[in-house]
Order: C-alpha cells, then structure tokens, then sequence
C-alpha cells in the first residue's frame, strides 16, 4: 500500500546544503578540535547512499525497483545506536520520506525499533530485524516487514559507503553521534525550555553529515533537515540539502557551540535569508 506523504512543516531552526558527488563526499571532513573520538565503531556506523534496492515502502508514484540512475536520491546513516534513513528529489531537494530509530548489531542481523517513519506510521509498534552484508564500500540490507501496512512485504536495499568508515577517520569529531534534544528557546522565546509533551527532538552527526528532526511520539513528523556541516572548536556552519523550507537548500547557516556539563549548546542568529536575524537556541546530551 502506498501512502501520500504529508508535508513536512519546518520550524525555523538550523540547517542547510547542495547538490554533490560522492567524490566530493568522501573528501569532505569536519575540522581537528581537539576532542576525543568516539571509539568501538561497529561495521554499520556512516553514511550509505542507496544504489539499487526492492523496496518495502515507495511514495505516491515512486517505482518500487530503486536504481542509482533515478531522480530520487536515498541516503541511510547509521549512528552507533541510532539509524536514519531519507530520500528527496534529486532536482528540487524536496524530501519524499524518511523514517529513523534505533537499532542494535548482532553479527550479520540487526533489529530495528522505529521512533516515526513518514512512509507507514502504523510501523512504530513493530520492531524490525534485517540481514547485513558487506563486500568492500557495499552493504545488502535484506528482510521483511512485519506489521503495519506492508506485513510481509520483502525488502532489500544495495547502499554504498560515501564517507570512510569511521574506525579509518582521522582528527577529531566531538559532535559525532546521536544527540537528544532537551529544551530550546526558538525565536523571541527568552528562556529555553523542554519540548512540548508528546514532541521528541535529536540530531546526528557523522564526520560530515547531519541529520536533524522533531517527530511526535505517535510517529508523525514535525520538523526535518540534513545537510552537511563543519565544525570549529567555536563554531558550527551547516549547509543545507534537503529541508522543508526550500528557500534554504544550498545556503550554509554559521552558529556558536559550546559543551555543557550534559552535551553541547548551539546558539546565535540565522544570518541569511528570510530568517535572517531569528535566534537558534538548542541544548543537547549526548544518547
């Protein structure tokens, strides 16, 4: 069964990019802050591009049959307990779905549990547990669905690595990882405060990626951005691929960021655009 997806409505917060190579991919870094790596990756964590792949949930009028040569790009990033997985229009940037959660290595199978996904919400009750494989740069996720609109319907996806694995990353990334959201101060909003009842924030990071949403607790989306970024020991400058303001895509937005004693601060004022001038005030701990 094929589900329309519901637009996906931004708040004004940070986010950013532009079209790319993967060759532009696998060059791109974060810079050497001086902050130790995160270690003990396991063979999943990066960022994957899908290549070729059945897949198990399409949008209104996508084909089932997934090849690279298709005007949709799909990415899937693995955390060390988190997994995300996108796509958008390859042209217009616009974002066709996504769906993400957590999930946990064991061997060639990892069970995933999933916190919202835009294609099949009635998935959130039922964890998920898929095969992994890999030859060189490429992972085979085969499996299939249980529960929700798509019981019993097969799966298996062809992604390639556009980022070196993390083990092989050299300097230092602080920010990689999954990050909770724990209260914000949006706008004109003088002091932060816990989201909404009901309203679940986090962020990933990878080497060059990040991957940024608030979803409800019912699996619905609320907001939704990925880009890439670069980070200082001072600052946080993202650049936006997929987001759901267009106006934004391709723009790269600079913040201030500071570690607290639970994770990180990031804050200062959007400096382009027609937010210009709307304040970004965030409070994250690490997962």
């Amino acid at each position: 069964m094929r589900l329309t997806i519901l637009p996906i409505i931004l708040s004004p917060i940070l986010i950013y990019l532009a079209p790319f190579a993967k060759k532009d991919l696998k060059q791109a870094s974060t810079s050497e802050v001086g902050v130790e790596p995160l270690e003990d990756f396991n063979s999943l964590e990066g960022t994957w591009q899908l290549i070729a792949a059945k897949l198990a949930h399409t949008s209104v009028g996508e084909s089932s049959e997934f090849s690279n040569e298709s005007g949709v790009v799909s990415m899937k990033i693995f955390t060390r307990n988190r997994f995300v997985t996108l796509r958008y229009d390859r042209e217009t940037h616009v974002l066709l779905g996504t769906g993400g959660g957590t999930y946990i290595q064991l061997g060639d199978q990892f069970p995933e549990y999933i916190d919202y996904h835009s294609w099949d919400s009635t998935l959130v009750a039922y964890p998920q547990t898929f095969t992994c494989t890999f030859e060189g740069d490429l992972f085979t996720q085969r499996g299939t669905i249980i529960g929700g609109n798509t019981d019993g319907q097969s799966l298996e996806e062809v992604y390639q690595r556009v980022e070196d694995p993390f083990s092989q990353m050299k300097g230092n990334y602080p920010l990689m990882g999954s990050w909770k959201l724990l209260k914000w101060a949006p706008g004109e909003v003088e002091v932060a405060e816990p989201l909404s009842a009901g309203l679940e924030g986090f962020k990933l990071f990878t080497p060059t990626f990040y991957y940024a949403m608030r979803y409800r607790k019912t699996g619905g989306i609320s907001s939704f951005s990925f880009g890439t970024y670069r980070a200082t020991p001072d600052y946080l400058t993202e650049t936006v691929i997929s987001v759901g303001d267009l106006s934004a895509v391709g723009r790269s937005y600079t913040f201030s960021w500071l570690k607290t004693d639970k994770g990180f601060k990031q804050y200062g004022f959007i400096d382009l655009g027609q937010f210009m001038g709307y304040k970004i005030e965030e409070y994250y701990q690490r997962e």
